[in-house]
């Protein structure tokens, strides 16, 4: 049974604590971390197993009551818990991003290069989930049976209800690093080029923020992705993507529907009622990712489709792109 503690107990810490207890059998969440400790118990009333609650986010990675740690912390504090983990020599599995800057991300990524070097094994992993959704990886495997000919271009939609506190660079390393990384893994090929370009200003964002932003980029294999990245849209959370090929399409709706489009033939699309944020319509793929990184934590062999740290700095490396094509707004 992997022991595991989990740093941040809000919208992501709880659901990742939720889905140990609920779906992992070979795991329990044994320790929980909060700067907002009442939250962090009442976290662990609602799924019993945790022996330590704490505000002290060092006594998760000194614990010998932790085997593993899971951080879901903001953004800005993932460098500093990651060096932590480092010093604890203990498997982690951290959400993204590695850093919320180039810089950070490169430095830490080469902290964790030398450490995994000198242990001899990986042992910690980012949490970009949707390799692990089931309709991610069907597109995968359509794309790759070779009957919609090859690839073209990717069209994506990721817009959230409320992405309160949410800057312009973070609509990149918050927000469009998912897509960063899922088709770069799916694609197998690295963005090269990435360019910002921004509509009329939604009036309802939070003052100051460039929203929406529409991103174009490029892999190096010459597929082009095209997207817009919506922090404010006011009317339920938005995530989809179409790969136009040269013999047909293939899209995943909102509701996690596959959509294709061949031989004169087009399938349904669904429709309902919309969620307010992400983890209900990605919960199975936050399952499968966490069920992937216990078996491989406990079975000390990893699996191939956890991202790395060189994964995880791809990802960053591509916001970075986007970050220095940022213009100033005409608003």
């Amino acid at each position: 049974m992997l022991r595991v503690g989990v740093i941040g107990t809000g919208v992501m810490g709880s659901g990742h604590a939720r889905y140990i207890t609920e779906h992992v059998s070979d795991a329990e969440v044994i320790a929980l971390s909060d700067i907002d400790l009442n939250r962090a118990n009442q976290l662990a009333t609602q799924i019993k197993t945790p022996q330590l609650v704490t505000n002290n986010v060092n006594e998760i990675f000194t614990s010998e009551l932790v085997d593993a740690v899971i951080i879901a912390s903001p953004d800005d504090l993932h460098v500093n818990h990651l060096r932590l983990a480092i010093a604890a020599e203990k498997p982690t599995l951290c959400e993204k991003p590695i850093a919320t800057t180039i810089e950070e991300a490169r430095n830490i990524a080469k902290e964790i290069s030398d450490f995994q070097t000198k242990a001899g094994k990986e042992l910690i992993h980012f949490g970009f989930m949707r390799r692990f959704d089931p309709q991610y990886r069907k597109v995968r495997e359509l794309v790759n049976s070779g009957k919609f000919g090859a690839p073209l271009f990717i069209r994506v939609v990721t817009r959230n209800v409320a992405s309160t506190g949410v800057t312009d660079n973070g609509l990149y390393t918050n927000i469009a690093i998912h897509d960063f990384d899922i088709f770069r893994w799916m694609f197998n090929s690295d963005f090269v080029q990435v360019e910002s370009h921004y509509p009329k200003r939604n009036s309802l964002s939070q003052s100051g923020l460039s929203d929406p932003l529409i991103i174009t980029a490029k892999l190096a294999n010459g597929i082009m992705m095209i997207a817009d990245i919506v922090a404010f849209n006011n009317y339920g959370y938005d995530a989809r993507f179409e790969i136009l090929c040269e013999k047909g399409s293939i899209e995943v709706g909102i509701f996690g529907d596959v959509i294709t489009r061949l031989n004169f033939e087009a399938t349904p699309i669904l429709g309902g009622h919309l969620a307010d944020n992400w983890m209900a319509r990605f919960e199975l793929a936050y399952i499968e990712e966490i069920k992937a990184w216990v078996n491989s934590t406990n079975a000390r062999v990893v699996n191939k489709d956890l991202a790395t740290t060189d994964d995880a700095l791809a990802a960053n490396e591509a916001c970075e792109l986007g970050v220095n094509s940022i213009q100033a707004a005409p608003w």
